[in-house]
């Protein structure tokens, strides 16, 4: 019952802000195109500057577990690589297979992340999931906007195109300015600091009310199938695979909580606004964020009890 309290707890406020934004598009108080505005400053300026303040934030005294910062690196780079060589080959719609690429391989860390360890270990030191943000996060941005930007369109991938997609990307150029700053140890002036934190503390709950807003069950109906493998390969395929992985190699306790934060957590909320943003099916990216976070009350209470059961987290 406490692993379902702890599941239902953290995804709960996530579904209550996407359903004002449902209920706020319903009674006419935000229209289509404000909300497509509302989401480009969201990838624009809210996401990025959380980014930014989630690397700033790592800590640097920190003991580093190597082997399991290596592990997710592999792990995630290996995911993105299988599913590029297979999506392609499963998926005949070219703006509809980044999209599931980027959900399957694409956690919702950056929220879910620190908050889900916290909960699992209240009392212990989870440094291990701080540091996780300077791994997995910048991966999974650049990776998804590859990813995105050789299947947004009809016409053959062209590499300079995509790597200006990559140069220019608001969550990139966010991630390498938290890198800088982090590892020259510059702290930003306090006039700046506070109100640019208090713009990133925006992003989640701007991103969600958004999806919520533009959310279509008529549209996510049309895309049943590529929806459900999305779901499966999110929620149960990878946390499946890897997770297993990890234990063989001996990973335990805080840092396979960290794992499961990685692997078991829902798609990201960014997907849809970057798959807006990007010439992706943001109809589709829009339903795996809602449904990946929805089934998420039960996978991830599933996975953790499992986990405990054999003794693998505490």
């Amino acid at each position: 019952m406490e692993n379902l309290l702890f599941s239902v707890n953290t995804v709960l406020p996530l579904l209550i802000m996407m359903a004002v934004g449902f209920a706020a598009r319903r009674l006419s108080w935000v229209d289509s195109h404000a909300t497509k505005q509302i989401n480009a400053c969201v990838f624009k300026i809210f996401l990025p500057l959380l980014l930014c303040f989630n690397i700033i934030d790592t800590p640097r005294d920190a003991v580093v577990d190597g082997r399991t910062l290596i592990y997710a690196l592999i792990t995630t780079l290996l995911c993105f690589g299988v599913l590029f060589l297979t999506v392609p080959k499963l998926v005949r719609e070219r703006r509809d297979r980044g999209v599931v690429i980027q959900c399957i391989a694409r956690s919702n860390y950056a929220i879910f992340g620190i908050p889900l360890v916290n909960m699992m270990y209240p009392n212990a030191d989870v440094s291990i999931a701080a540091m996780m943000v300077a791994i997995v996060v910048p991966v999974f941005n650049v990776m998804s906007t590859i990813a995105l930007m050789v299947n947004g369109s009809n016409q053959k991938p062209d590499v300079k195109r995509i790597l200006k997609g990559v140069v220019t990307n608001p969550l990139i150029i966010a991630t390498v300015a938290g890198f800088l700053l982090w590892t020259l140890n510059i702290t930003l002036p306090t006039v700046l600091d506070k109100p640019l934190r208090n713009l990133a503390n925006i992003s989640s709950p701007l991103a969600l009310f958004v999806l919520g807003a533009s959310l279509d069950f008529s549209k996510a109906k049309a895309n049943a199938k590529l929806l459900t493998w999305s779901v499966l390969g999110r929620l149960v395929f990878v946390p499946g695979l890897f997770l297993t992985g990890a234990a063989l190699i001996g990973i335990r306790d805080v840092a396979m909580a960290s794992l499961v934060a990685v692997y078991a957590s829902p798609c990201s909320v960014s997907s849809f606004p970057m798959a807006q943003q990007m010439g992706g099916n943001d109809d589709l990216a829009g339903a795996q964020v809602v449904f990946t976070t929805t089934f998420s009350v039960i996978t991830v209470f599933f996975w953790v009890f499992v986990l405990k059961s054999l003794g693998l987290v505490g």
